[in-house]
């Protein structure tokens, strides 16, 4: 008989995850910080990866193959999708973009409103990093560290969940773990059909038109900046490329083209996507607030879908606007929950 072996299935992998930052790049966060788990969609697991020399290239040793090889740098990234609870909304926006600010409005009720970070006010380009551990089996859990999210994206559709998706970027820093796994918390979900989707020169109602929208973030970090002389093997530092908020949408047409309208005369739009979920107490609710003060529509195709003519709402880099004279953000990001913060600094 062949010898067998216990196969490890990807139901019963596990993560943990913390609403605190490291205090700096390096330090990691101790087990105690490390407290809350969230279900996931996909059993994606973070991949270690080494980059390597040889003198494969090298003359003189009379033939042309490899004698030697050593590692010159460690990276470690992955990515995480998520059916999109308040509680993970309010994680994967502060991280990405940086800049927090959370008010408690009553009992147990936080608001966090977050945008991009200014580094000439935080000091800094360096992004906000956490750690979080890995269970992939019985055997392999590990402890990842100084994570940041280089991009993420938000998106609704339909009467689904709200999909978070976002890209983590690590220094390549790894340990294996002990700590006991936290179990998953009680959860709010979002689901896109209690969202009110305002858009236009008037920012008029169109949630009834919606079929699908999404926000794309992205860092763009300049990873291969975080190696620099005593750096050593691992990532030293992870700092911001240039920033951008991206959203889209299909909406049907409507008898009058109000919306193709804006965008052949050029009408600087608004964009306030707003989803409830369950109540917390009183009149305050679970809920994710996207607000774009000022767009131009780059894009908007006409085409038919399922019969119904429908556009296709797009912006770039270059028509998302920000305007200093209104002392608006570019893009601001509210979740409305139960989680007393986000991104305080461990010590």
């Amino acid at each position: 008989m062949l010898p067998g072996y216990e196969a490890q299935r990807a139901e019963e992998m596990q993560w943990a995850f913390s609403t605190k930052k490291q205090k700096d790049y390096d330090t990691v966060l101790v087990d105690g910080d490390i407290l809350l788990s969230h279900s996931i969609k996909e059993p994606s697991v973070a991949e270690i990866s080494k980059e390597i020399r040889s003198d494969k290239a090298s003359y003189g040793k009379g033939h042309e193959f490899a004698t030697t090889m050593w590692e010159v740098a460690r990276d470690l990234r992955f990515t995480r999708s998520f059916d999109g609870s308040s509680l993970i909304l309010g994680w994967v926006m502060a991280f990405c973009l940086g800049k927090i600010t959370t008010t408690n409005p009553s009992g147990s009720v936080y608001r966090h409103q977050m945008t991009f970070f200014d580094p000439d006010i935080a000091g800094t380009a360096t992004l906000p990093v956490t750690t979080v551990v890995e269970k992939v089996s019985a055997g392999i859990k590990r402890k990842l560290a100084s994570l940041a999210i280089g991009s993420a994206t938000i998106s609704g559709e339909g009467f689904e969940h709200l999909n978070a998706v976002c890209e983590m970027i690590g220094s390549g820093v790894h340990a294996v773990s002990t700590m006991n796994m936290p179990d998953i918390p009680s959860l709010s979900f979002l689901t896109s059909n209690f969202a009110t989707i305002k858009f236009g020169d008037a920012a008029e109602d169109i949630s009834t038109r919606v079929r699908s929208w999404s926000v794309a973030f992205n860092n763009n970090p300049k990873e291969d900046r975080g190696y620099f002389p005593g750096s050593g093997l691992y990532r030293g530092r992870l700092e911001i490329g240039s920033r951008t908020a991206l959203p889209s949408l299909v909406a049907d047409l409507t008898a009058t083209d109000d919306v193709l309208a804006d965008f052949l005369i050029n009408t600087a739009v608004a964009l306030e996507i707003m989803c409830e979920g369950a109540t917390i107490g009183g009149a305050y609710k679970h809920y994710l607030k996207i607000i774009f003060p000022d767009l131009y529509m780059r894009a908007v195709a006409l085409e038919e879908n399922d019969g119904v003519f429908t556009y296709g709402i797009t912006c770039d880099e270059e028509s998302v606007i920000y305007n200093p004279v209104r002392a608006k953000p570019l893009v601001e990001v509210i979740v409305q929950n139960t989680v007393e913060s986000y991104m305080v600094a461990a010590t």
